[in-house]
């Protein structure tokens, strides 16, 4: 009997077999860990824990309203100490850095007419952490439209 093994560098998974005729479904028992791995990975979007929260979530407007304009707070948690900024997107403007803190709130009053895009990145700007998208939404008009005339018992 000669041992056989798979292996698959991307994920560090390793399987072995004591026996060297059954390397293909070796294989695909690395293939398949390997990508339940790699969906469970891409599924955390928030990267090391790291959850970002907006309040107010959505800016409606009424059809008469351009832009809006509020107050937004946003809130981050981590589960350990990061450092770490807060910016968004088209708005250099905006930006407040923390340095080994654990949670973090930010408020300021914004003038806006499209989403925007809140973002949790490193100091120096080059990975996203986390987002969150303020999303607007205009008001349609609505028009009730009858499907038949009512009927009158007495025309």
């Amino acid at each position: 009997m000669r041992e056989g093994s798979c292996s698959i560098g991307i994920t560090g998974l390793v399987f072995s077999v004591a026996d060297g005729g059954i390397g293909v479904p070796c294989l695909l028992v690395c293939l398949s860990l390997a990508m339940v791995k790699h969906a469970n990975a891409a599924t955390d979007v928030t990267g090391d824990g790291i959850r970002l929260e907006l309040s107010p979530r959505i800016c409606t407007l009424a059809t008469h309203d351009k832009q809006c304009e509020t107050k937004v707070r946003a809130q981050w948690r981590s589960p350990h100490e990061e450092s770490l900024c807060l910016t968004i997107v088209d708005r250099p403007e905006v930006k407040r850095c923390w340095e080994n803190y654990s949670q973090g709130t930010y408020s300021v009053e914004l003038t806006f007419t499209d989403d925007l895009t809140f973002q949790l990145r490193d100091p120096a700007l080059q990975h996203i952490l986390t987002s969150e998208v303020l999303r607007v939404i205009r008001e349609a008009i609505r028009y009730r439209h009858k499907r038949r005339q009512p009927w009158n018992i007495f025309d």
